[in-house]
C-alpha cells in the first residue's frame, strides 16, 4: 500500500479502536461509584488528544513558513520575511494554547473545559466523514452519567 491509499485505512483502523473503546462497557459505572474524583479513562484519551492537536496547531506554522520561503523567497514587496512569518505564527500559537489549555482543564476535571470539548466537537462534526463521526463519538461519551459526575 502506498502512503496515500494507506490513510483512509489507517482512519478506519483508529476509528474502529474509538468505537471499540467507547462502548466496550455497555453499562457504565453508577455515578456513587466514579464521584469519588477518580477520572474516567476516556477524560484522559480525549486530553491526550486536545495536546496533539495543540501540538499540530505549532507544527503547522513551520511548515507553512518554509513552504512560503520557498515560493516567495526573502521578501514580498518590500515586507521583510522573519517579520511576515512572526505575523503568520501568531494566530497558530494562540489556537494551540487554547487546546492545551482545554486539555488541562479536561484533566483537572473543570467543567469549563468539558462544555468547550463539547462545542469543538460539535464544530467538528463539519470535518465529513471521518471528523463527523469522531465528533459523535465524543458528544456521546461527555453526555454520559458518570463523565457528568466527574465535572460536576
Amino acid at each position: 500500500m502506498g502512503g496515500r491509499a494507506a490513510a483512509p485505512f489507517l482512519h478506519l483502523v483508529f476509528l474502529f479502536y474509538t468505537i471499540r473503546f467507547l462502548y466496550s462497557h455497555a453499562y457504565p459505572p453508577p455515578v456513587k461509584e466514579m464521584s469519588n474524583g477518580q477520572r474516567p479513562f476516556g477524560v484522559t484519551l480525549l486530553g491526550i488528544l486536545y495536546i496533539l492537536q495543540g501540538l499540530m496547531w505549532l507544527v503547522l506554522p513551520f511548515v507553512v513558513t518554509v513552504m512560503l520561503a520557498g515560493f516567495i523567497g526573502d521578501e514580498i514587496a518590500g515586507i521583510d520575511f522573519a517579520a511576515l512569518s512572526l505575523i503568520c505564527w501568531i494566530p497558530f500559537i494562540i489556537i494551540a494554547v487554547f487546546y492545551f489549555l482545554v486539555a488541562f482543564g479536561l484533566f483537572a476535571g473543570r467543567g469549563w473545559a468539558r462544555l468547550i470539548a463539547i462545542i469543538l466537537a460539535i464544530l467538528g462534526l463539519l470535518n465529513f466523514p471521518i471528523g463527523t463521526i469522531i465528533s459523535i463519538i465524543i458528544l456521546i461519551y461527555l453526555f454520559r452519567a458518570d463523565v457528568k459526575a466527574y465535572f460536576n
